[in-house]
């Protein structure tokens, strides 16, 4: 029998507990189901442990919340809703209560058997310290330019990104081992990458070595690892090392924003919605100021098909104020993808013109709208141009694949994303998620496309948006035409 104890603040040593599928570490407020990690909220995670350590006894509610809620008065509807967050944590149904089962006018109680597996796993990375507590490790001028790189990060504009660079670079020369400005460096670098303000292959190296050096450094920072998965699924498409790296850094500190932020990413372009969801409320929950994070909240909306939700958003962040103009070109991306055109027009209309922006996706999208509202030869204009600019200048071939398609061109835009897969676009991992090419979905380039992109799909699961269902029977045997079928698109 386990003894009772209390369910704030497990001790490093605490044990792991196992249970039907799943493996729960108290001490990091880890749940593993599988190959996957899911990090929990502090009251879900001391609600769990209290669960468990009655044993098998039924927890009033007066009970739960002297333990968790101490401070605050604890209602039946915040208790409900609690206790149906921690079963959706553990893959519970309404019909299927294999562990929480609710005793009518008592409380809760745990039904599984519970086992003790032992500590945390050994040769795990240790954790290193509070990367809190190395922020003013250099001094208060290092400090002071990282924190000024972190404010310029939140903005994602090409401008915005080129000068927290030199923030970041600033603060390495006072310390050239200060392992948040060698972090704030490598996101700065990958963020032009993937917000496609430059080439990967130009980028992606720089942050690279940067993330390689933070970890020589310290091997056990979780922000570093969480920003090497980020690195490893965007430049090698490596799903298996990515999840790996992603798992050691919710192992070293699972309430990071910056573990949460990059775990969604990950599950996002893996096609787990749901997972990708949860993260990013995780990370808003602790830092729900950030417009970054809104940001990707509404641009998970967008790639799970939830286009109402991440319209009001996206309007939301526009109407706090001018300085997050970013949200406007993703809210007509939105407006495109509902089969409102029009409105996404208006939209790109009212940006300022900024050569780097224009050419990341306020011009693509202007053409892809122009084409879908009809307007075939302002579409084709838009087109031309951006073929003429991406002779001396960096153009996303995915965006003008984009464009290719609202024209009818679809052997051009197959073209232009064989193109994007020569060169490791990481747009292309929105490919699935996206529904930009539904008129080119059956044809086998694109199934080979998708089938050398993404991994084989360990077992069919609900469709994430557009183009999940199909993807589910691409297979590796679809690589190799791939490679023979690779040209450059037509002018």
């Amino acid at each position: 029998m386990m003894e009772r104890g209390e369910a704030k603040n497990p001790s490093r040593n605490s044990p792991v507990y196992a249970f039907g599928s799943f493996r729960f570490d108290p001490a990091r407020a880890v749940l593993y189901h599988g190959a996957t990690t899911i990090p929990l909220p502090d009251r879900l995670s001391q609600l769990l442990i209290l669960l468990i350590h009655a044993n098998g006894d039924v927890i009033d509610k007066e009970t739960i919340a002297s333990s968790i809620w101490p401070d605050a008065a604890l209602s039946d509807g915040n208790l409900s809703q609690h206790m149906y967050m921690l079963r959706q944590q553990l893959d519970e149904r309404a019909k299927d209560r294999a562990y929480v089962v609710t005793v009518r006018g008592r409380g809760y109680r745990f039904v599984a058997p519970v086992t003790v597996v032992g500590p945390t796993a050994a040769g795990a990375a240790a954790p290193s310290e509070d990367f809190g507590d190395s922020l003013l490790s250099s001094g208060a001028e290092a400090f002071a330019h990282y924190c000024r790189g972190c404010y310029l990060l939140e903005k994602r504009t090409a401008t915005s990104l080129t000068a927290a660079t030199e923030q970041f670079q600033a603060a390495l020369q006072i310390d050239p081992e200060y392992v948040p400005a060698l972090i704030g460096f490598a996101r700065a670098h990958a963020l032009q990458a993937e917000y496609w303000y430059a080439p990967g292959s130009y980028m992606f190296p720089k942050a690279k070595a940067a993330i390689v050096r933070a970890l020589e450094i310290d091997p056990g920072c979780a922000e570093a690892r969480a920003t090497l998965a980020n690195l490893v699924l965007f430049t090698e498409w490596n799903w298996a090392e990515a999840e790996r790296e992603i798992e050691s850094a919710v192992r070293l500190n699972a309430k990071s924003v910056c573990v949460y932020a990059n775990a969604a990413w990950f599950y996002l372009c893996k096609g787990a919605g749901s997972k990708s969801l949860r993260a990013i409320q995780n990370a808003l929950a602790i830092e729900p100021s950030s417009p970054a994070l809104q940001l990707f909240l509404a641009r998970t909306f967008v790639h799970t098909g939830e286009y109402r939700r991440a319209i009001d958003v996206f309007s939301s962040l526009i109407e706090s104020g001018p300085d997050f103009s970013i949200a406007r070109r993703y809210r007509a991306q939105a407006f495109i993808l509902s089969k409102q055109p029009a409105r996404a027009i208006s939209d790109l209309l009212l940006l300022p013109q900024d050569r780097a922006e224009d050419l990341a996706l306020r011009l693509p999208l202007l053409g892809r709208a122009y084409a879908d509202c009809g307007e075939n030869e302002r579409a084709e204009n838009i087109y031309r141009t951006l073929q003429e600019m991406s002779r001396t200048e960096f153009v996303c071939e995915f965006n003008l694949a984009t464009v290719a398609v609202g024209l009818g061109r679809l052997e051009t835009a197959l073209c232009h994303l064989e193109a994007a897969f020569a060169k490791r676009e990481p747009a292309l991992l929105m490919l699935r998620s996206l529904p930009w090419f539904s008129p080119i979905e059956q044809r086998a380039r694109f199934k080979a496309l998708l089938g050398a992109i993404w991994p084989k799909p360990e077992a069919p699961g609900p469709p994430m948006a557009f183009y999940s269902r199909a993807a589910t029977g691409y297979t590796a045997g679809l690589v190799s035409p791939l490679a023979s079928t690779l040209r450059t698109p037509r002018m």
